[in-house]
């Protein structure tokens, strides 16, 4: 896998943009059965799935799904802990959602990756799918459900591992990272990220940098674990049910595991790592 998780090269404006800087990132591969990167950006962008195809011809795709009222949730809490959200809650972020993406000052100034704000669009998945299984045809795609692998992380990976003709056998270590846990004070975290570096422009970048993220982490210590606002996610599992089906006809699976005491039962992290 690349050296840097997330490059989101096929992502227009964002992420690694020289073609050879994309390249480097898999250098280290020395005849390897198979290479490849994450980059979820790439699932909701429309121009990735063929950009991919346009330059690396027919690779296979692996796609993973989480329940979008968790996923929604999620991304909130992330980004108010790295300091890119100054909606105070949740709900608000919501609400802000369509004027924010009707608003193209807002695209072009926002602090983070733009569709990081759209909660609820991104987690719109039958289109998103629709788009990769169109492109790449059924055989190179396959999409896993998150719920599914968290309960049995090395079946799913054995799967995996066969669909890329890799050593079904391998034994990897996964661990749960970026376990959620919000700042004591998010405005604080806000500021630090977007407006403190203003006034501290007689420091070197360097110092300037590793000063302002060393505040931020001790704000994130001395915060919260988040709580799933459970009356909220489940009225947006609702607003997601008409999709949510269209995706049980396009994969052809049963996916009411997401409407089935998912909200109260799922613990919060931002994603799984398999080494």
């Amino acid at each position: 896998m690349s050296t840097f998780k997330e490059p989101n090269y096929f992502v227009p404006g964002y992420g690694y943009e020289e073609w050879e800087d994309y390249l480097d990132l898999f250098s280290p591969a020395r005849g390897e059965s198979a290479i490849g990167e994450s980059s979820t950006g790439y699932l909701y962008c429309p121009e990735s799935p063929t950009w991919i195809k346009s330059v690396l011809g027919d690779v296979k795709v692996i796609l993973m799904l989480r329940n979008p009222a968790h996923r929604a949730a999620s991304l909130y809490w992330w980004m108010v802990r790295e300091g890119y959200e100054d909606a105070r809650t949740f709900a608000q972020a919501l609400e802000l959602e369509p004027s924010r993406a009707a608003d193209p000052n807002f695209r072009r100034n926002c602090p983070q990756f733009y569709p990081d704000y759209l909660y609820y669009a991104t987690g719109l998945y039958s289109g998103q799918v629709r788009r990769f299984l169109e492109t790449f045809g059924n055989d190179k795609v396959r999409v896993y459900l998150f719920e599914e692998f968290t309960k049995d992380p090395p079946a799913v990976c054995r799967e995996i591992f066969d669909f890329l003709d890799v050593n079904r056998d391998f034994e990897p270590v996964i661990a749960v990272h970026n376990e959620g846990r919000l700042p004591a004070r998010a405005a604080m975290q806000f500021w630090l990220r977007n407006r403190a570096p203003r006034y501290l422009w007689f420091l070197p970048s360097r110092v300037r940098q590793k000063f302002l993220l060393q505040l931020m982490t001790l704000n994130v210590r001395r915060g919260s674990k988040p709580i799933h606002e459970i009356p909220l996610e489940r009225r947006l599992l609702e607003h997601y049910r008409q999709d949510i089906l269209e995706l049980e006809r396009i994969l052809n699976r049963d996916l009411s595991l997401w409407f089935d005491n998912q909200i109260a039962a799922e613990p919060y992290s931002n994603h799984v790592a398999i080494h």
